[in-house]
């Protein structure tokens, strides 16, 4: 905050300026003058949010200084120092809304109460100033917009709004399109919003306008210094620079440039001529200026057929050409962008239908089980937070991208599981084989084998490999002449025990009894 220090006592001031910890207190800015003319003076210029000044002072007192500085700054608060106990000062004081009156010899304490007293004063009243203000120009701001209402116009209807003043002359709109970055919460989202339209607003001071020209995207009148078009965009690409050296860590920007315009009556056309040029930055991306001469035109509806497209790549989905889906993936979204529909949820409605059909296709080949309402749902709020072409080009792209990889796993996966298939039915009948053995043949670590193998098939190796063997000691024993350990030794089985007790266990028969029954 700025204070400003008035006694025509050298000693007391410098006292003052030098032993009151005004950072502290939270003045970032001070300055002093030596009587009242000369506080006068520097007031206009400085703008003090607080005023410290002794009451008696030559040329102008105290009093008068204030009530000067009251008719151009009425928000100033106002401290008195004075050594006279005087009841016509105290009811100047009084009148003038004083947040305190000081006695000298000043007690250091008792001043830096006044000033806490002062500052939270100016601070809540200036909170309030600001959303009262916020409101009543948005009022204005909106009808500007929807409105084919000249300022004047206005002026009778809703009363005089002097930081509207300047609109008399010429003006220049910028819509500043802003998207706040995907880990903000929505309250958070307004509140950042709101000290952008304060920083605006402070920056460019009583000759401009700040508010929402609609969801997402602010606008700002300010007056024009004649300056020409590359100039201003050189201005523009300055102020985007700030924004994002302020507030990049919450949002991204653009700002496009609307006509220059000094007729009441075509302000407000010229504020949604900017609006519009900003839908552009879906196409163009955050991060630019864009003026009504950058190149390409967006189109009320452009001709691209989302129902095409999206056969199309169900199509080259359902023969597994990966490099096909992206090429119609990336035909689509450079077409898109040379025309530039304005109905940008037309545009993202279709990248939603592509992964809705990519996601019928993960499930048609067995890589997701989720139900597909609940997908659609997902994806829907998932793209409804991308915010530019090439944003939702790479999200589809890298799903595509994902799918294709689990189904080569999947491919991959089912080329192991078969080797290892291979492999024990090629030595089943080996009476050492065990799965460290499978594993050295299969170029695979024994835990991943027996791990893949349980997951593919729901077996262990070792279930498989008696399966199997169990199943031809079931054809070998069709053969009568054969003895029941030569059936073992067949299998891979040197004990005949065992092999008649793992029969059983399988089949719930002895091997005898089951070639009895055949």
């Amino acid at each position: 905050m700025r204070a400003m220090l008035v006694d025509d006592e050298p000693l007391t001031l410098e006292s003052l300026e030098n032993y009151i910890q005004w950072r502290e207190l939270g003045i970032d800015d001070l300055e002093t003058a030596s009587n009242g003319l000369e506080g006068l003076e520097l007031a206009r210029v400085f703008k003090p949010q607080i005023i410290i000044s002794d009451v008696r002072m030559p040329r102008m007192n105290g009093i008068e200084l204030a009530t000067k500085v009251r008719e151009f700054d009425p928000e100033v608060k106002i401290i008195f120092l004075s050594g006279y106990s005087d009841k016509e000062y105290l009811k100047s004081a009084i009148h003038l809304k004083a947040v305190r009156y000081v006695e000298k010899p000043v007690k250091l304490n008792e001043l830096t109460d006044a000033i806490q007293e002062s500052i939270s004063q100016y601070v809540s009243e200036q909170s309030v100033r600001n959303l009262t203000r916020f409101y009543t120009e948005q009022k204005w701001l909106t009808r500007l917009i929807k409105e084919e209402k000249t300022v004047d116009e206005l002026q009778v209807e809703e009363g005089p709004l002097p930081r509207f003043r300047f609109l008399s002359g010429p003006v220049l709109p910028l819509a500043i399109r802003l998207t706040a970055k995907l880990d903000r919460v929505e309250t958070r989202q307004v509140e950042s919003t709101n000290r952008v339209i304060q920083w605006l607003s402070d920056r460019y001071g009583e000759h401009s306008v700040t508010g929402y020209g609609e969801a997402y995207t602010l606008l700002l009148l300010i007056e024009h210094t004649g300056l020409q078009a590359d100039v201003l965009t050189e201005q523009a690409e300055h102020l985007l620079e700030e924004l994002y050296e302020t507030f990049g860590t919450d949002f991204e920007f653009t700002i496009a440039l609307g006509p220059v315009t000094d007729k009441g009556i075509e302000i407000g056309l010229s504020c949604r001529q900017a609006i519009e040029i900003s839908k552009q930055q879906f196409y163009k991306g955050y991060g630019k200026v864009l003026t009504g001469t950058n190149e390409g035109v967006a189109l009320e509806h452009s001709p691209f057929h989302e129902i095409s497209i999206v056969r199309d790549f169900r199509t080259v989905l359902r023969t597994e050409q990966e490099k096909e889906a992206l090429n119609i993936l990336n035909g689509a979204t450079i077409e898109l962008r040379r025309v530039m529909d304005n109905d940008t949820k037309r545009v993202t409605n279709l990248y939603f239908l592509l992964l809705i059909a990519l996601h019928e296709f993960a499930v048609d080949k067995g890589l997701s089980a989720t139900d597909t309402n609940q997908e659609e749902r997902f994806l829907w709020q998932e793209i409804g937070t991308l915010s530019t072409l090439d944003a939702l080009y790479e999200y589809v792209a890298g799903n595509v991208e994902a799918v294709f990889s689990q189904l080569k796993e999947k491919s991959a996966v089912g080329t192991r599981v078969s080797a290892i298939m291979d492999y024990i039915q090629t030595h089943y009948m080996d009476k050492s084989l065990t799965t460290q053995q499978i594993a050295d043949n299969t170029y695979l670590t024994q835990t991943y084998l027996c791990a893949l193998f349980k997951k593919e098939t729901g077996k262990t190796v070792n279930e498989y490999v008696t399966e199997l063997r169990i199943t031809k000691a079931k054809e070998l024993l069709q053969n009568r002449r054969l003895k029941l350990y030569e059936v073992a030794l067949a299998i891979g089985i040197t004990d005949s025990n065992y092999f008649s007790s793992l029969f059983k266990k399988s089949t719930g028969l002895t091997p005898s009894q089951y070639r009895e029954r055949m």
